[in-house]
């Protein structure tokens, strides 16, 4: 997602105070705190477990090596792909990544292996800054710990100044926002749905605009990590890194991926969450679908 800052203040302040744009609210938690997953979305998370499973017992079959070698190919090319997908230079970020070693996955991976797997509100904004580091945006906001323009508005299907959809949320409230987002993603609140928690934290980070860029990826990388995290947790597949990423799947559906996001921060409900939970299912399930074929096929390499 794509969000936009402007120099001329005079006209973003007017159209704040016009009262026609909405601004992303803190509220958006209190809908998490009430959500009430639909009857539909927990079929589906169910539906999409199964195949998971299958999955997962696919990659465990193989002999270790085999298998840590397949989990690590795969992280590499998520980094690739989420850069791709938000239109990065991704054969500058490779050339990039020879010399900088640790990504903001691999930092994450590190930190939430400690006694407690805690997230922290410096792990979060340290996740940010090293997840930007070597792009384009990360040459003009890589110092700032997350945004500080109050006029900064995400916009409609790609578009800019007439297409403004929302603001963000204000500066003022972003610490308040980090500090709500870690509680909920360290909590057991919704814990039991391994593919569904990780979409809510997914669309939490996406929606509340809490840096200057890179939110959507953070969102994306965390999803990754909380999936990770639950699959041990839930089912008991201890793998050495995640074994399911997503970024990819998403290419061919920018808009709805736009639009059902807008929709969660604009007007978070029931109905725009389910709506959120069922994409990313979907997603979920069109790329472990890829990825097991890729899977048998390497197995067959020698």
């Amino acid at each position: 997602m794509i969000s936009f800052h402007s120099n001329n203040t005079s006209e973003i302040e007017k159209a704040k105070k016009s009262g026609l744009y909405p601004t992303v609210s803190l509220d958006i938690f209190k809908t998490i705190d009430d959500l009430k997953i639909s009857d539909f979305s927990l079929e589906h998370e169910q539906e999409v477990m199964g195949i998971y499973k299958q999955y997962l017992e696919n990659i465990l079959s193989m002999k270790k090596t085999k298998q840590e070698s397949y989990l690590k190919g795969i992280k590499v090319q998520e980094i690739m792909d989420t850069q791709l997908l938000e239109q990065e230079d991704s054969y500058l970020l490779a050339l990039y990544m020879q010399t900088h070693r640790e990504s903001a996955m691999d930092y994450l991976l590190k930190q939430q292996r400690s006694p407690l797997d805690f997230l922290t509100r410096e792990e979060f904004i340290k996740a940010h800054k090293k997840l930007l580091q070597g792009t384009f945006s990360g040459q003009k906001y890589g110092k700032n710990n997350y945004r500080t323009n109050n006029f900064t508005y995400v916009s409609k299907s790609g578009k800019e100044w007439n297409a403004i959809h929302y603001f963000a949320l204000p500066c003022e409230e972003i610490e308040s926002g980090i500090m709500n987002l870690t509680i909920y993603y360290n909590s057991l609140i919704h814990n039991e749905h391994t593919l569904i928690k990780p979409c809510l934290v997914h669309g939490l980070v996406g929606a509340l605009q809490m840096f200057d860029d890179g939110n959507t990826r953070m969102g994306r990388m965390l999803q990754n990590v909380k999936i990770y995290e639950l699959t041990e947790d839930n089912l008991k597949y201890y793998l050495i890194s995640p074994a399911l990423y997503s970024s990819k799947s998403y290419l061919d559906y920018r808009e709805q991926y736009r639009n059902k996001l807008g929709d969660v921060a604009i007007k978070p409900s029931d109905e725009s969450w389910n709506h959120w939970i069922n994409f990313n299912l979907n997603r979920m399930e069109d790329q472990i679908y890829y990825m097991n074929n890729k899977l048998l096929d390497y197995q067959k390499r020698k």
